[in-house]
């Protein structure tokens, strides 16, 4: 689980360790915690526990990380001390397509497959964002955000997994 948004990213991966469970839950710190990007960092394994996800299964990444690609790179370090083959990018609804793009790259020949599992309880709502000024305000973000990863990352704008396991994590229906 991506850091920020907490209070919409968490009850997702929750439901996500709760269909699966043999999973583990990843999640990552950022360097400058403030109320606005890890709102509850000391609290999470506790509420991913009211969630019903037994703490030993919450794993907290020990990299500190700026941004997404400092996420996916904390994450990548993870597995190569801890291997697995999938990868469920849990994060809000606007963010999935360059959370996938950057994961896909930095997992970009580990044969991992990875997807992303958008967060239901969002406030956005990307199917209308023309009408809320929320809306609109994170589509110009990330539009923005995904030509920066390209021209900075070289992230495609456009993620790559299109096999029948990143399209099921992509619809939120994991396999």
């Amino acid at each position: 689980m991506l850091a920020s948004h907490e209070s919409e990213r968490l009850p997702a991966a929750g439901a996500l360790a709760r269909q699966h469970p043999t999973s583990v839950v990843l999640l990552t710190v950022p360097k400058d915690i403030t109320e606005y990007n890890c709102e509850r960092c000391t609290i999470r394994t506790e509420w991913l526990g009211q969630e019903g996800v037994e703490h030993t299964r919450v794993h907290t990444l020990p990299d500190l990380t700026a941004n997404t690609r400092d996420e996916a790179l904390a994450v990548l370090a993870y597995w190569r001390r801890n291997p697995f083959n999938r990868l469920a990018v849990v994060t809000s609804p606007y963010h999935t397509r360059r959370s996938l793009s950057l994961f896909e790259t930095v997992f970009a020949g580990t044969g991992v497959a990875v997807g992303v599992y958008p967060a239901t309880t969002s406030p956005a709502i990307p199917s209308r964002w023309w009408f809320g000024s929320y809306d609109r305000g994170y589509v110009i973000y990330e539009w923005a955000a995904l030509a920066y990863y390209r021209l900075k990352y070289g992230v495609p704008i456009q993620p790559s997994a299109r096999d029948s396991t990143s399209m099921s994590l992509i619809s939120g229906v994991p396999e």
